[in-house]
């Protein structure tokens, strides 16, 4: 029973997409008006998104590590001041 709360995993997978998201789109980009340039910050987002949801998928997380894993990506982007029409698209990316 204790092993179904044990969201390590999903928090460290959590930690690894937010690094990665950080690291492909500045948010900056983001911020700017040129519709092209956000274009092409969240195409760079989506071989990140497949791979994370992928690694989601087989490691079999059950509804509290899944809402874990969104939670953190949720507050981390928050933290380090994203939009929040990105984070919201990001998160619900990554869970569906």
């Amino acid at each position: 029973m204790l092993k179904w709360f044990d969201a390590g995993p999903a928090e460290k997978q959590a930690d690894q997409a937010v690094a990665e998201i950080q690291a492909l789109v500045a948010k900056d980009e983001l911020a700017s008006d040129d519709g092209e340039s956000r274009k092409k910050s969240i195409a760079k987002l989506d071989k990140t998104i497949d791979r994370h949801r992928r690694l989601a998928a087989t490691a079999a997380y059950n509804i509290y590590q899944k809402a874990k894993f969104a939670n953190r990506v949720k507050w981390a982007l928050r933290d380090a001041e994203y939009p929040d029409e990105f984070i919201d698209s990001v998160v619900r990316l990554l869970i569906i």
